[in-house]
């Protein structure tokens, strides 16, 4: 447990890019779309800056991996306990991360977006339901984006760059093919009815068994690499 904590030590150490930055970044865009409602003066409109927290948390998983695996290694940190620590991490800061977006949707929704009618942090469907399901909506999407950075890095730190290419490549790929299969069988609208038919909180439940499968990949790739 001491290399544990030494790993979530040494993650914590990088507090500008865990906290300061992916706040700091969002609440520029907060500041912006803000008076971007005092131009519009008072109608009401949406936006998607919401979207920056998820994925810096992907992009701040990928670096943290990237930069402090070998980091770690070099004090004689064992693998599973780098992974341990990070996986450790990364549900704090997401499960933290959720509290505070919760809070400032239910801010944002008590004072009628801010008083001008702008929807920043609570956005419908997103914010449907109770607080506990609004919670758990942006804790497993936190989660599930960090877990996919996470397994990114590990990919590079086991294959490196042109393997990694290749694979972002082939998956791209795939689901490139996925749609147009999708589109030359009509296939679409069962598609959206089966995502329209299910809540905000049903489908973040649906990422949990992905975010299980790529912290186990995660783990495979980060025992098998070599620095």
């Amino acid at each position: 447990m001491n290399q544990v904590n030494r790993v979530i030590h040494i993650h914590m150490k990088q507090k500008l890019g865990w906290f300061y930055l992916p706040w700091a970044i969002m609440m520029f865009s907060f500041i912006v779309n803000l008076l971007i409602g005092f131009i519009v003066n008072g109608e009401k409109f949406y936006t998607g800056g919401l979207a920056t927290m998820f994925i810096y948390m992907f992009v701040g998983a990928l670096i943290g991996v990237v930069q402090l695996f070998p980091f770690s290694l070099g004090f004689s940190i064992r693998r599973t306990d780098f992974y341990t620590g990070t996986v450790i991490l990364i549900i704090g800061i997401s499960i933290f991360t959720a509290i505070l977006l919760l809070l400032l949707s239910l801010l944002e929704n008590w004072t009628n977006g801010w008083g001008e009618r702008m929807h920043f942090f609570h956005l419908p469907y997103l914010n449907d339901g109770s607080i506990l399901a609004q919670f758990t909506v942006f804790a497993i999407l936190l989660i599930t984006f960090a877990m996919l950075g996470m397994l990114i890095g590990s990919f590079y730190l086991r294959y490196r760059g042109l393997k990694t290419f290749i694979f972002l490549a082939g998956i791209f790929i795939l689901l490139s093919a996925a749609g147009v299969i999708v589109t030359a069988f009509d296939g679409w609208m069962p598609v959206f009815e089966w995502f329209i038919g299910k809540t905000a909180f049903e489908l973040s439940l649906w990422c949990l068994p992905g975010a299980l499968l790529m912290a186990i990949g995660s783990l495979f790739m980060l025992r098998k690499s070599t620095v």
